[in-house]
């Protein structure tokens, strides 16, 4: 009962390390800025893949900068009426952990003037919560890629079946053919065999007559 109870309450801890927002800092042209971080059960380069198409579906086209993944001009309901350059970057948790990532934002109202939370402690409320929100947003993309790359799998598959089966058509073809070439050549050789017999009994009668003269 003790280790079950330990058991969930380490998957408790798990689920709830993960898609909980927090604020830190984090360095873009070598200052160090105030920034909210997640971190993910996934891939960096998948929450990177996930956001560029969640953005480009809303109108925005990715840039890069310094590491980041930047979207200018976002006007986003989750943080209110005002419109933010958002700085994203998704790094792996460790070298040795390439399936789980920690995903950082910096805020910017334009030209580099990042936003902290001593300046702006509702947006920054806002922000965490829409950070926490983006976790089943990558799972749903996630999963999509996982369906397309499956479907890729059965298309090869399929092909690859499909190839077999013209293979073992153009086999039994052939093996159809030598089954008839080997009858005919039963048959073939069976008349040679006579064709040589009345070829020896010819030459035999001839020697026959050279005794005979």
């Amino acid at each position: 009962m003790k280790q079950i109870i330990t058991l969930l309450l380490s998957l408790f801890i798990t689920v709830f390390s993960f898609g909980q927002s927090r604020t830190g800092t984090a360095d873009y042209q070598k200052v160090s800025r105030a920034a909210i971080l997640n971190d993910m059960p996934f891939p960096a380069k998948t929450v990177e893949n996930a956001l560029v198409d969640k953005f480009l579906k809303m109108g925005y086209k990715s840039g890069s900068s310094k590491g980041y993944t930047v979207f200018k001009g976002v006007h986003l309901n989750e943080l209110g009426p005002g419109s933010y350059d958002l700085y994203f970057s998704a790094e792996r948790v460790s070298r040795r952990d390439k399936d789980n990532s920690t995903l950082t934002l910096l805020i910017s109202k334009g030209y580099d003037a990042f936003i902290n939370e001593t300046d702006d402690a509702p947006l920054f409320a806002q922000a965490k919560a829409y950070m926490d929100s983006l976790r089943d947003m990558v799972a749903a993309y996630d999963l999509e890629q996982q369906i397309a790359d499956q479907e890729n799998a059965v298309k090869k598959a399929e092909k690859k079946d499909s190839n077999l089966k013209d293979e073992a058509d153009d086999l039994q073809k052939k093996k159809s053919k030598i089954e008839s070439d080997i009858a005919r050549n039963i048959k073939d050789k069976a008349d040679q065999e006579k064709e040589v017999a009345n070829q020896k009994q010819i030459l035999e009668n001839l020697k026959a007559k050279r005794k005979i003269n």
